[in-house]
């Protein structure tokens, strides 16, 4: 190092302040020469940091839908912060439960369409505003970047990956694509429809495209080149093509030897003119061969021949599915796995399980941390038509699961569980090393930062005296600290930790309660939309929560609409909606500000909700907290959820007989 160099870092150093960015070559020359150029910015993490300190939350099965047999493969539908969820996906990959038909391990094929991050406003139907992606700047770049860190490590390695993205961060989402997946794994940059908004803008050009990138993990991938049918007339094209070649000078066509013109070769080989002559697309004019064009053409990236967006679901950024048929098909094989973590309105998965050779086809993993995109999920793939496009006759999907990762449902969920699971459970929660010891002949489950991790008995009760005794059992053989995890009804003493002779006993409660001293992020939840106008503006939820539902008071009644005369509007009047919460630093809501939505199912069968009216706050707060919907094809049963704003949910099914005359 420079020795004026050496001195002016000691000086910033001295003075306590931070090392600029300038620094980076001289302190880590081997590192800048991995790559020829990289997007700077202050927040960016390491790749190892963000590998090892995201937490990985495990998923708790809420729903199965059709026959799911134990150890065998099922498809995916997961609620919860995808950052979270694909760290134990990937940890999956590692113990070898994420694979394709073939048996090779990790995901074919990931697709995304992240929130742009912009601020913008995105246009849905009829000009109503669909969502503002509010992650702007620098934090939308890491957020995002974080995420395809682990998408890499759980492709597999002749995997691919597709990123759609708009006009205001593609530059930058592709440098740092380049960054993760190498330069050299570019694949091809692909043009797409967006909505097809019309309106005068001042001083530029309406945007009428996105793009999508796609990269390979290696060079080694899976490929399929596609054919679309030529627009167009089809013609007849004389067969010869600039600068000579001397292999394809000349040809014998229908027994006649034609040499090809000065300074040009022939198109086509002897072998591809004899196939074109057995298809009838040979002729020879003017003594000059030509070929007739093909009704098929390469597809090449230019793919604004398609919709980029539909509305069918009415889910505000629904790709199409004509687009996702594409993209599965390229990159993927019948019985591969294909991945969405911003899966939205649900087309990736639908479109996997339309596409499928000798009864084979693709796997899914779908992944939202928005209710309303879960519950449009549930709907879509319970509703599907085996054409692309919502075309045809009814397709029973594989059977699938609906998981929550990060948000779980509470103790009673903890009492179904067998030991084993339990402990696998609350280990994993707190991101501990399954590893049993035995000191002092006290049986301890496994370790987190080099410390003994003890798991209470569920049904004890961990008191101050409880850890008396442990402490003179294990006291003499503890370096500084231990970490005992139990549910938080069986803590009966209200501080973190509890310290003896200078060994601490930390208690970890399920759910958490935040310990500042050992871990670097405070716990957040996924806050829900409260207008459809924010349900991209989903950003991360950190740690894990157990679910309590809100408390809820309501009149239900049914009223004449005006003009007709008919008892034809049922009505939810909100009395009290108020947001339960069992956290140091609750959120303060007032009036009803807490409610998020409330989703109907106007004929439940009792077996799954299917939702058919979804009410978001700023329209129920509107309407005098009312939720107004028809009785036209109303069932004996109605299924209602209230929906607060931290993705807690209360579920109640009410009897038509229960909404009285008004």
């Amino acid at each position: 190092m420079d020795p004026k160099i050496r001195k002016q870092l000691i000086k910033i150093l001295e003075a306590g302040k931070d090392i600029p960015v300038s620094f980076k070559e001289v302190l880590f020359p081997e590192e800048e020469k991995k790559m020829e150029y990289e997007l700077v910015y202050g927040i960016k993490q390491r790749e190892e940091d963000i590998l090892a300190d995201t937490w990985s939350v495990p998923f708790q099965p809420v729903k199965q839908f059709g026959n799911v047999k134990k150890d065998e493969w099922h498809n995916q539908l997961i609620f919860g912060d995808n950052l979270q969820a694909l760290k134990h996906l990937l940890k999956l990959k590692e113990q070898g439960k994420l694979k394709n038909e073939d048996g090779t391990d990790g995901v074919r094929l990931v697709y995304i369409d992240p929130p742009f991050g912009t601020g913008d406003i995105y246009d849905a139907r009829s000009g109503a505003p669909a969502y503002s992606a509010k992650l702007q700047g620098a934090a939308f770049i890491e957020f995002l970047r974080k995420r395809l860190i682990f998408l890499r490590e759980i492709l597999a390695d002749n995997g691919s990956i597709y990123v759609r993205i708009d006009y205001h961060f593609g530059h930058y989402i592709k440098v740092i694509m380049d960054e993760v997946f190498g330069k050299e794994n570019f694949r091809s940059e692909l043009v797409i429809n967006r909505s097809n908004v019309q309106g005068e803008v001042m001083k530029r050009f309406n945007v009428a495209t996105d793009s999508v990138f796609f990269y390979s993990k290696k060079e080694n991938t899976i490929f399929h080149p596609l054919k679309k049918l030529r627009k167009g007339e089809i013609k007849w094209i004389q067969m010869h093509s600039p600068k000579p070649n001397p292999k394809q000078d000349t040809i014998n066509i229908f027994g006649k030897i034609y040499k090809a013109p000065k300074g040009r070769h022939w198109t086509f080989s002897q072998i591809k003119v004899e196939q074109l002559i057995k298809e009838n697309r040979i002729r020879i004019k003017n003594d000059v061969p030509e070929y007739l064009m093909s009704t098929e053409e390469t597809v090449d990236s230019n793919w604004t021949d398609i919709p980029g967006y539909s509305f069918r679901w009415g889910y505000p950024t629904e790709n199409s599915e004509e687009l996702l048929a594409r993209i599965t098909s390229a990159s993927s094989n019948p019985g591969d796995l294909v991945l969405d973590c911003f899966a939205g309105s649900g087309t990736t998965g639908a479109v996997a399980e339309k596409l499928y050779e000798k009864g084979i086809n693709r796997r899914w993993i779908m992944c939202d941390v928005s209710k309303f995109a879960i519950y449009t999920m549930l709907k879509r793939m319970l509703s599907l038509k085996e054409g692309i496009g919502q075309k045809g006759k009814e397709l029973k999907p594989k059977p699938f699961v609906l998981y929550n990762a990060g948000l779980y449902f509470d103790s009673g969920y903890l009492k179904g569980l067998d030991d084993e699971e339990y402990k696998k459970f609350a280990l994993e929660l707190f991101q501990a090393e399954e590893k049993e010891q035995v000191i002092n002949g006290f049986k301890l489950e496994g370790v987190l930062m080099n410390a003994p991790v003890h798991i209470f008995p569920r049904g004890g009760a961990l008191t101050e005296e409880y850890v008396d005794d442990l402490h003179n059992v294990l006291g003499d053989f503890l370096k500084s600290r231990i970490f005992i995890i139990a549910p938080l009804n069986r803590v009966f003493f209200l501080q973190d930790y509890i310290e003896k002779d200078g060994i601490r006993y930390y208690v970890l409660r399920i759910p958490y309660s935040v310990i500042d001293e050992l871990h670097k992020n405070q716990f957040s939840r996924p806050i829900q939309a409260a207008m459809i106008q924010d349900i991209n503006k989903l950003i991360e939820a950190i740690g894990f929560d157990f679910i309590y539902p809100p408390e809820v008071e309501a009149k239900y009644y049914k009223k004449k609409s005006q003009g007709l005369g008919l008892y034809n509007e049922l009505v939810i009047e909100i009395k009290k909606f108020e947001a339960i919460q069992r956290t140091k630093k609750p959120i303060e809501f007032k009036n009803k500000e807490a409610l998020s939505m409330v989703l109907i199912d106007k004929d439940y069968n009792g077996k799954y909700f299917d939702m058919d009216y979804y009410f978001f706050q700023d329209q129920i707060e509107k309407d005098n907290w009312r939720v107004k919907f028809s009785a036209d094809k109303i069932g004996d049963k109605i299924a209602i959820i209230y929906l607060d704003v931290l993705g807690n949910e209360r579920f109640e099914v009410r009897d038509i007989k229960d909404f009285k005359k008004k």
